[in-house]
């Protein structure tokens, strides 16, 4: 567990000792802030007319993209793995 320094915001803290997340389900849920900020990062970076209707959208598209295809290679490996098993 992190000891909180008294001294310092919590903000701040995270970048002196790493946050612990487990490796259970609950710390795979971890990942869609990440891919969010990725995706709102990307989009807006490469929108060449900026709305905030398109943005939003565009960003939910490519956020959705990316948890579907991390969703689809999380079952590929675990059937990878279950058959690499029976052999």
């Amino acid at each position: 567990m992190i000891e909180l320094n008294a001294g310092l915001p919590v903000l701040a803290q995270w970048f002196i000792a790493p946050l612990r997340i487990g490796t259970d389900v609950l710390g795979l849920f971890w990942a869609l802030p990440i891919c969010l900020s990725i995706a709102a990062v990307y989009k807006a970076i490469k929108l060449e007319r900026f709305t905030p209707a398109s943005f939003i959208r565009e960003v939910a598209l490519l956020f959705a993209t990316i948890i579907g295809f991390l969703i689809f290679v999380g079952v590929l490996l675990w059937v990878i793995s279950y058959y690499a098993q029976k052999i």
